[in-house]
């Protein structure tokens, strides 16, 4: 066969599947939906508690929320004078994009599920 003329066509490409990006983005999202003002501790543990005690880094956190922060989904608050104590809350355009979200998500959610089984039937066919 000739070099790129692969028989084969891709149905999805890998950039399709959910990002751990995304995943923060709308855990922190939907908690500031339902609960309104949250510390990043909060966040931090209703994600530890959502996925059965697997979190994230506080770095990485602290990361996506100033994210969030600089492209106007959340805006971020210091509580007084204390510059440590920071609450985050949800703007209209991060309820926008939660909202998007919600519909893009279980297709992406679907999508990785089923890389991820044949990516263990890989394994399993390979003796990793």
């Amino acid at each position: 066969m000739a070099r790129n003329q692969s028989p084969l066509e891709k149905e999805e490409s890998l950039g399709n599947v959910v990002k751990v990006q995304q995943v923060i983005d709308f855990f922190v999202l939907s908690e500031l939906n339902s609960y309104g003002r949250r510390y990043q501790g909060q966040l931090e543990e209703s994600i530890i508690k959502s996925l059965s005690n697997v979190g994230v880094a506080k770095g990485y956190l602290t990361k996506r929320l100033q994210k969030l922060s600089a492209e106007g989904y959340v805006i971020r608050q210091w509580e007084d004078d204390d510059r440590y104590n920071r609450y985050y809350e949800i703007s209209d355009s991060g309820l926008d994009y939660f909202k998007n979200m919600m519909i893009d998500l279980p297709t992406r959610v679907k999508l990785a599920q089923k890389v991820y089984k044949q990516f263990e039937q890989y394994i399993e066919k390979n003796g990793l």
